[in-house]
């Protein structure tokens, strides 16, 4: 017949509650990392587009439409499903992005590529994302004596 055994394991409370300390901070601290690279994107993607267009002086109610100008980010969603809106507003930014057919005269008479300004500053951050939340994940736990 097995003998009976007793053992004790001290401690479990305060990993409980550094536990449910990092897990209340998450969502907040994911926000804050999401809007800090929705900047950083909208700025890269700002920048690439000043060094890649040919920006020209506008006057009157042309001047706001200009590409330069327009942009803007936005947070969406609720704590799970957290995402960040990037875009330019500009009314032509869409041909300038994917391209248009070149017209004169109402003839089409050739085709201008587009710069895919957002599309190449997306490819920049594929690694940038990933190491920016893994980052916080650290911190969070590093905060909260889990590491």
């Amino acid at each position: 017949m097995a003998e009976g055994f007793e053992f004790n394991i001290d401690g479990l409370e305060e990993l409980q509650q550094d536990l449910e300390k990092a897990i209340k901070k998450a969502p907040a601290q994911a926000e804050e990392t999401l809007l800090s690279i929705a900047k950083d994107f909208k700025n890269s993607a700002k920048k690439r587009a000043d060094t890649t267009l040919h920006h020209k002086k506008r006057k009157g109610d042309d001047a706001k439409k200009a590409i330069k100008k327009k942009w803007g980010h936005k947070l969406v969603g609720d704590s799970v499903g957290m995402a960040v809106m990037v875009w330019n507003s500009a009314p032509h930014f869409h041909l300038v992005e994917n391209g248009h057919n070149l017209v004169r005269g109402g003839h089409t008479v050739g085709f201008v590529e587009g710069k895919h300004i957002m599309e190449k500053t997306q490819n920049d951050y594929k690694n940038v994302v990933p190491e920016r939340f893994q980052k916080m994940v650290d911190d969070i736990l590093r905060e909260n004596s889990l590491e």
